[in-house]
């Protein structure tokens, strides 16, 4: 038989370079499939939240804070005097939104935003009772003053372990 190909060994060459091409084929598309997530980005979802007193009034000017779920503080505003706050074109993921008003109780809400979509929130504030008012700003100026002043004094001592004291609760 020597060294002329048969038409059997002709036919294995095609089917072999056949199944190459494919092969080959399916592992491009495979890795443009894994890399286009990356290429293309999700599309941003918005916030639509609406305060409210217990009474059911609206709150407006009700200070609102947009934190990522790791606590980093991406913008504060304020409601509108329908006591509405949107925000748009957030990147899908979860959030927390802290909000505030003098005479009430601040609230935090977490928050999960899905793309192309418009998470829908209603948040209710509490009246403060007296017992709860706030201190006056001279009292808590000088109260956050006295305890960063140990605070430093602390870490300089050499104690690690308060750097981290008041991150767990934020």
């Amino acid at each position: 038989m020597g060294a002329e190909e048969t038409r059997h060994d002709l036919w294995l060459k095609r089917i072999n370079t056949w199944i190459g091409i494919l092969g080959g084929s399916v592992a491009s598309i495979a890795g443009a499939y894994n890399f286009l997530p990356s290429f293309f980005p999700a599309a941003p979802g918005d916030i639509a939240a609406i305060v409210r007193e217990q009474g059911g009034a609206v709150v407006p000017r009700a200070q609102v804070e947009l934190l990522t779920s790791q606590n980093v503080l991406l913008g504060t505003s304020e409601t509108d005097r329908d006591g509405r706050y949107v925000k748009k074109d957030l990147e899908p993921g979860s959030y927390i939104l802290k909000v505030s008003r003098a005479a009430f109780e601040p609230q935090v809400a977490k928050v999960s935003v899905a793309s192309k979509k418009t998470t829908d929130l209603e948040l209710v504030l509490r009246l403060r009772s007296r017992a709860q008012a706030p201190p006056s700003p001279q009292a808590a100026s000088a109260s956050q003053a006295q305890g960063n002043a140990i605070r430093s004094a602390l870490e300089e001592t050499g104690a690690a372990w308060i750097k981290n004291l008041g991150k767990s609760g934020r």
